[in-house]
């Protein structure tokens, strides 16, 4: 049989719902990683849309992340879900997307750093709350979305409620419901070991200043970020210069 393969950066980027949606399902798949300019240059023609993540799996090759999520829900989380409340998941989904793209585009805006607490007040706590809402609304006494038991829409969730546990804690901490339900997803067999694997990249995304690198697990000494884009970085020299930019 044709072994599942998913490929990506060594980032958790928009790989990371759909890792966290593999081994919470406990399936064995091969996480590989592109870290070099050769080999980004020598893969990137061959992509349909020009971009990662792709999935592999019985010889057929999956693209976008969204669609991958999909997909690995469908076959690895069947439900019995009616299709009205499968639509209310993938509202869930969209919302939750947007969200996530809207954070990634605000860490390229210049001096980003000089406005993180405007944009808190002014746009994440705004989402939470509804984000919040909709998932009390609908869970109905279950701790899950729309009584499923488990879905790819709690892995998206995670992974947007992760990257803000990590830059905007105390925004997070306001609203229990999201606080718990990223706990739960963190909590899972076969995530809690990857989450605290050396398998699990350091650094979140890129943005204006360089590699997102989370503040929750200290770097290695001499730890490298290894991407297509530039020269293997020192991760820590790279940290302690960041932090005397962005507190000058």
């Amino acid at each position: 049989m044709n072994p599942l393969r998913l490929t990506y950066f060594e980032l958790r980027g928009r790989a990371e719902a759909i890792r966290v949606l593999l081994h919470a399902t406990q399936t064995e798949f091969e996480d590989r990683r592109v870290v070099s300019a050769d080999e980004w240059g020598a893969l990137k023609p061959e992509l349909r849309f020009g971009g990662l993540p792709i999935f592999e799996t019985g010889g057929v090759l999956v693209c976008e992340s969204h669609a991958i999520l999909r997909y690995l829900g469908k076959t690895l989380t069947p439900g019995t879900l009616s299709d009205l409340d499968c639509s209310q998941l993938d509202a869930a989904h969209d919302a939750i997307a947007t969200f996530q793209e809207d954070l990634w585009r605000f860490n390229w805006v210049d001096d980003y750093y000089d406005h993180l607490e405007s944009y808190a007040e002014a746009t994440l706590e705004p989402r939470l709350k509804m984000l919040s809402t909709w998932f009390c609304r609908n869970r109905e006494g279950s701790p899950d979305w729309f009584g499923a038991e488990f879905s790819h829409v709690d892995c998206v969730a995670f992974g947007f409620l992760d990257e803000i546990d990590a830059f905007f804690p105390g925004v997070l901490a306001g609203f229990e419901e999201l606080v718990a339900l990223r706990s739960r997803v963190a909590s899972l067999p076969g995530v809690s070991e990857y989450l605290d694997s050396p398998a699990r990249p350091i650094v979140f995304g890129m943005g204006r200043m360089g590699p997102k690198v989370d503040p929750r697990i200290p770097v290695p000494p001499a730890y490298k970020f290894r991407n297509p884009w530039s020269p293997p970085l020192d991760l820590v020299p790279f940290l302690r210069n960041q932090r005397r930019l962005t507190r000058r």
